[in-house]
């Protein structure tokens, strides 16, 4: 009888492993990269050298190139191609990608996570309630920004520096948007608030388990990442009871008003209410009361999450150029002056210099990728004659895109605060060299809100405070992989105008 060593048997498996899992690329693909590790392919790379590898797999392959990292074939689109991903929301599926990521699916377990029909309705909303509602919820979202201003920074008379000030940031922006998703009564608990701020958070570790047992079998990282879910673990879990003990109080009080009111009744301008008036709202029945909490927690993670990174971004931003701090106080002076504090929507749009900086900000998130789709229909060719086969997962190469030179001249990777000042190109604007927000009919819904508020909030921040790096030097984004996270280096706060 042979018998077998444990090394004789792994390099067995690694070769079976080769074997199955080689790519093969069919006629008239992309061109797939050559790499020089068998079963690794371009992970590490992809992981390590991403900027570099990008920008030379262009220069060598094109427009359209393919890679094989962690164990799969994905096409990368530059930016001539990537708008063909927009454009063709039926063949490509950005969900599938999605939520191989974020397993949504197996965490918010009574609205089912994030499918093509419960997409519809979450953009739905975010389009009609959030950001079609703006003008109405101006005074909420500044009266709580200042809250949470106080709260998160408070007095600097004697300079405070506050490390990670992401954290900071999230808990500033998510009373505001606490206020707007269930109303100023349930948004008083602070346990309400504290859970709609620290969602995402919680999940955030999911995000960064590098998929190495995809490896093996592109299906196996999933399985193995929601395999605790079955047996009862959910991080979502905690926070959903929060809500539900907070939001039944004041539902069971407005359908009260409402028997009681008749046609006096006056609706609640939030989503609770929004929720409340759905044909399938019933919150005696089971299930029902948690099913829109999950609705709240989508609705939740896709703003809180999404608005303050981008505030925070643009505060580091801030820090590190002192000549844009003081270019924008001025702007900010003259506005708060002609509305005598209480901003309304049309002084939020007077704020050009601040859009284009919020903008140039975005601009510069630094993420080398996103935006994954699966193809979902048998096979699709591109303009450039390139065909893609069903089950392909396509990346979209952003950096290419908005560090592009055709569109933003040869020093597009530079920082340029006010280069959108007289361009009409508010920070709101999509279009295929400013692809932050997506594209194509399904582009963000919510951009509109998150880029006010993030307006809002630096516009009420720049007239209290005054903000600076801790070394001094303009600090630079933490790069995980092809991604990346706000710097975690300290801030230096001090009040604009001392205490005597």
């Amino acid at each position: 009888m042979i018998e077998f060593s444990a090394f004789q048997i792994f390099v067995i498996f690694m070769i079976i492993l080769y074997i199955i899992r080689r790519p093969r690329i069919g006629k008239n693909e992309p061109p797939l990269v050559p790499y020089s590790i068998p079963i690794l392919g371009h992970t590490y790379n992809y992981l390590f050298n991403t900027k570099k590898f990008f920008k030379e797999c262009k220069e060598q392959y094109g427009e359209c190139f393919s890679i094989y990292v962690f164990g799969q074939v994905m096409t990368i689109l530059s930016r001539d191609s990537l708008i063909e991903v927009f454009r063709n929301p039926d063949d490509f599926d950005l969900i599938s990608a999605a939520n191989e990521v974020l397993p949504l699916q197996h965490l918010l377990v009574y609205n089912g996570g994030t499918n093509r029909e419960s997409v519809k309705f979450h953009a739905k909303t975010a389009r009609e309630q959030v950001s079609g509602k703006l003008d109405l919820n101006i005074g909420v979202v500044q009266k709580y920004l200042l809250k949470g201003m106080e709260k998160w920074i408070g007095d600097c008379n004697d300079p405070k520096t506050i490390y990670n000030a992401w954290n900071m940031v999230n808990g500033i922006i998510s009373l505001p948007i606490a206020n707007i998703l269930v109303g100023e009564e349930a948004a008083s608990h602070e346990d309400l608030v504290k859970s709609f701020e620290n969602l995402a958070f919680d999940l955030g570790p999911l995000l960064i388990i590098p998929p190495i047992l995809s490896f093996i079998h592109p299906k196996l990282h999933e399985f193995v990442i929601t395999l605790p879910m079955k047996f009862g673990w959910n991080p979502v879990s905690r926070h959903r009871e929060v809500v539900m003990n907070r939001v039944k109080p004041v539902i069971e009080k407005r359908l009260k008003e409402k028997n009681v009111l008749g046609d006096n009744y006056k609706p609640y301008n939030d989503i609770l209410e929004y929720y409340m008036n759905q044909p399938d709202f019933d919150h005696t029945k089971p299930n029902n009361l948690p099913y829109h909490v999950d609705n709240l927690f989508v609705m939740t993670f896709v703003s809180i999450n999404t608005t303050s990174r981008a505030a925070v971004d643009a505060l580091y931003d801030l820090a590190g150029r002192p000549e844009v701090l003081n270019e924008l106080y001025e702007e900010a002076l003259t506005i708060d002056k002609e509305c005598n504090g209480l901003v309304t929507l049309t002084d939020v749009q007077k704020m050009v210099k601040l859009d284009s900086f919020v903008k140039e900000s975005l601009r510069h998130a630094g993420n080398i990728i996103n935006l994954a789709h699966y193809m979902i229909s048998k096979s699709f060719t591109f303009s450039n004659g390139f065909t893609i086969p069903k089950g392909r997962k396509t990346i979209l190469y952003f950096d290419d895109a908005l560090k592009s030179k055709e569109y933003y001249g040869n020093d597009a990777e530079e920082f340029k605060p006010f280069q959108f000042v007289n361009a009409n190109s508010p920070a709101t604007k999509v279009d295929r060299s400013y692809i932050i927000f997506g594209g194509g009919k399904h582009a963000c819904p919510g951009r509109f809100f998150a880029v006010n508020e993030t307006k809002l909030f630096l516009h009420k921040f720049i007239l209290k405070y005054k903000v600076s790096t801790k070394s001094g030097k303009i600090e630079e984004k933490l790069l995980i992989g092809p991604y990346t996270i706000p710097s975690r280096s300290g801030l230096v706060f001090e009040n604009k105008v001392k205490n005597k």
